[in-house]
């Protein structure tokens, strides 16, 4: 296991990323504003790469072994922080301890479709993380041309090495503080397609 995680690593520092939309993000942060991150769970392994030194975040990651490999590799790609939980397992809990990273500071990351999808169906847990730490949600999606595709049930795509990685930071999306049955499926019906307008706006070559 250990030398798979280091030809993993050494495999992700080969990637060249490209920023859309970090400005953006940079000027929510430096306005004290607190983001929670909403990714797809096929993308990871071209989102895990970026070398992130300049904010903390702090990602939630299911109790998988695919969660036990990736975690030690996330949390040495820059100020990262992993919370292990999924839906079946050690949600409550984990939805507790990401709230006091993100009390104190951290942006807070995780897939909007995971761990077992369906593929692109975006789940209540962020948007529940979003109004309860008082964040804004962010689409956090990824680009490339050369790359392949598994067969797996997000159809989890592997960016061949030495790609070239457009990382896009979405347009923000504000919630409101409401935890009420029908506020929540108004907003998280908004969220769904905000993200599926980005993802077809920025994902061309993947899609």
């Amino acid at each position: 296991m250990a030398l798979i995680k280091f030809v993993i690593k050494l495999y992700l520092f080969t990637f060249r990323y490209r920023l859309k939309g970090y400005e953006q993000f940079n000027e929510l942060a430096s306005q004290k504003k607190r983001i929670v991150f909403l990714l797809w769970h096929n993308q990871l392994m071209g989102i895990v790469g970026f070398r992130n030194k300049n904010h903390r975040f702090v990602t939630m990651i299911s109790r998988s072994k695919d969660g036990d490999m990736f975690t030690p590799i996330v949390e040495s790609m820059g100020n990262n922080k992993v919370v292990r939980a999924s839906s079946s397992r050690g949600a409550a809990a984990g939805t507790l301890e990401m709230l006091e990273f993100m009390n104190s500071g951290w942006h807070g990351a995780m897939a909007a479709d995971g761990p077992k999808g369906p593929k692109y169906q975006v789940k209540s847990g962020g948007l529940y993380l979003a109004k309860k730490a008082d964040c804004i949600l962010v689409p956090l999606l990824m680009d490339c041309t050369r790359f392949w595709r598994t067969r797996s049930w997000d159809n989890f795509i592997i960016p061949k090495p030495f790609s070239k990685i457009t990382m896009v930071f979405g347009e923000p999306i504000y919630v409101s503080g409401s935890l009420d049955k029908e506020t929540m499926a108004a907003e998280l019906a908004d969220v769904q397609n905000k993200m599926m307008e980005s993802t077809s706006a920025n994902c061309k070559n993947i899609l």
